[in-house]
C-alpha cells in the first residue's frame, strides 16, 4: 500500500516546524514519500494532490492564524481566555472537516488527530483527565473567594499558582506565598494588561496587591498548590519528556534559580545536557517516563512534550503541563526531528 506524509506548518514556527522541515529536506527518507505545505496554501486551496492510498498528517501549530485570529497585536483582553480555547477548537474542526474532503476515500491518519489537539489548551480539562487516570498532577483549588486566596497563602503557609486556563509557554502566570506575591501580567488603572509578544513576559512583585487578586479571580484561571520540588545545585529543574508513539525519545532538563517560580526557557530558565540527568534517582526518573507516556495517551495524542515535575520529597513525579506543540531542542543538542521521522517510517500505517 503506497504512503505519503502530508507536513502542514508555517514558516514562521521556527521553534518546531522549521528544523523539522530542515532536517526532511536535508536527508529526506528512502521508505515514505514526503509533502510540505503551509497553512496558506491550505487556506487558499492551492494543497498538493497526493495519489498515494494512505495519507499521514504531522500538524504543526498555525502561528500566522493564532496571531492574526486569536492574539492579535491589536488585542485589548486578558491573555489566555475561554474565547482562545473556542477559536482554536474550532480551527481544528475546520482543518479536519477540510482535509477529509479534500482527500476522499483515502486512508488518513495523523500524527496528533486535529480533534485531540487543541485538548492541552484547557488546563482544567487535561488535569482532571490525568487524574482521573490516576496520574499525579498539583492539587488544584477552584474557589474565587479572595478571602479564601489570603487564608490558604497566609495562614496555611501554602505556596499557589494561578495560571491561565488557555494558555502556554509561562504566559499569564502569578505566584503566591506568604509575603510575596509576584506576576508576569501588568497591572494598571485597576486592568490586567497582557504584553503582544510570546517573550518579555518578565515577573513584577505585586505583593499584597488586593486590587490585583479580586481582578484576576474574575478571569478564565486555574489555582494550583505550587510544587515543593527536589533541588540540586541549588537550582529548581523540571523535565520535558518528549513522547512520540508511546516511547521516550529525550529528556530535556530545565533548569532556573532557586528562588525563581517557573523553568520555561522564555522565563529565563536554561536547557541542561543529558549529565545533569544522572544527579537524578533512576527510579524516580523512570516513574516521570511512565506519567509522561501516559499523560500522553490519556489525553489522546502520539506526540508531545510533557513537564514534569518531582518532589522534594523524591517520591512523586507530577505531570504539569502537556505539549501537543512542543518547542523542539537545538539540532545540536539532539536532533529530535530525525528521531520523530524514523518513528513514522517505522510503524505500520493499516
Amino acid at each position: 500500500m503506497s504512503k505519503t506524509v502530508l507536513v502542514l506548518g508555517d514558516e514562521s514556527d521556527w521553534d518546531s516546524y522549521t528544523k523539522f522541515f530542515r532536517e526532511l529536506h536535508r536527508h529526506g527518507s528512502k521508505k515514505i514519500d514526503w509533502i510540505t505545505a503551509s497553512y496558506d496554501d491550505f487556506e487558499k486551496n492551492r494543497m498538493p494532490v497526493i495519489d498515494s492510498d494512505t495519507i499521514i498528517i504531522y500538524l504543526f501549530f498555525p502561528f500566522k492564524y493564532w496571531d492574526k485570529n486569536i492574539e492579535p497585536r491589536k488585542y485589548k483582553g486578558v491573555y489566555g481566555n475561554r474565547g482562545f480555547y473556542h477559536k482554536f477548537r474550532g480551527f481544528w474542526s475546520d482543518i479536519n472537516r477540510k482535509l477529509n474532503n479534500l482527500y476522499p476515500n483515502k486512508n488518513l491518519y495523523f500524527i496528533n488527530h486535529p480533534l485531540r489537539i487543541a485538548v492541552d489548551r484547557d488546563k482544567e480539562l487535561t488535569k482532571t483527565m490525568l487524574s482521573e487516570a490516576g496520574i499525579e498532577v498539583p492539587k488544584g483549588f477552584h474557589t474565587r473567594d479572595y478571602k479564601d486566596i489570603l487564608k490558604i497563602v497566609n495562614e496555611e503557609n501554602k505556596k499557589l499558582f494561578l495560571k491561565v486556563r488557555y494558555g502556554s509557554m509561562g504566559k499569564g502566570i502569578t505566584y503566591m506565598e506568604k509575603g510575596r506575591w509576584i506576576t508576569n501580567f501588568r497591572f494598571k488603572n485597576n486592568r490586567i494588561v497582557s504584553r503582544h509578544a510570546d517573550h518579555g513576559w518578565s515577573f513584577t512583585d505585586i505583593t499584597n496587591n488586593i486590587d490585583f487578586l479580586k481582578r484576576l479571580l474574575t478571569k478564565d484561571i486555574i489555582i494550583e498548590e505550587a510544587i515543593d520540588t527536589y533541588i540540586i545545585k541549588e537550582m529548581i529543574f523540571d523535565l520535558r519528556i518528549y513522547v512520540c508513539f508511546n516511547e521516550v525519545l529525550y529528556i530535556y532538563p530545565r533548569t532556573n534559580k532557586k528562588e525563581a517560580v517557573s523553568t520555561n526557557i522564555s522565563q529565563g530558565g536554561i536547557g541542561e545536557t543529558q549529565a545533569f540527568l544522572k544527579k537524578i534517582p533512576e527510579n524516580i526518573l523512570k516513574k516521570s517516563c511512565r506519567n509522561a507516556l501516559k499523560a500522553a495517551k490519556t489525553v489522546g495524542v502520539n506526540t508531545a512534550g510533557v513537564d514534569v515535575i518531582i518532589s522534594k520529597d523524591l517520591k512523586h513525579a507530577y505531570v504539569v503541563e502537556l505539549n501537543a506543540f512542543p518547542g523542539f531542542p537545538s539540532t545540536k543538542r539532539f536532533n529530535l526531528s530525525r528521531r520523530i521521522i524514523k518513528k513514522i517510517e517505522e510503524r505500520k500505517w493499516e
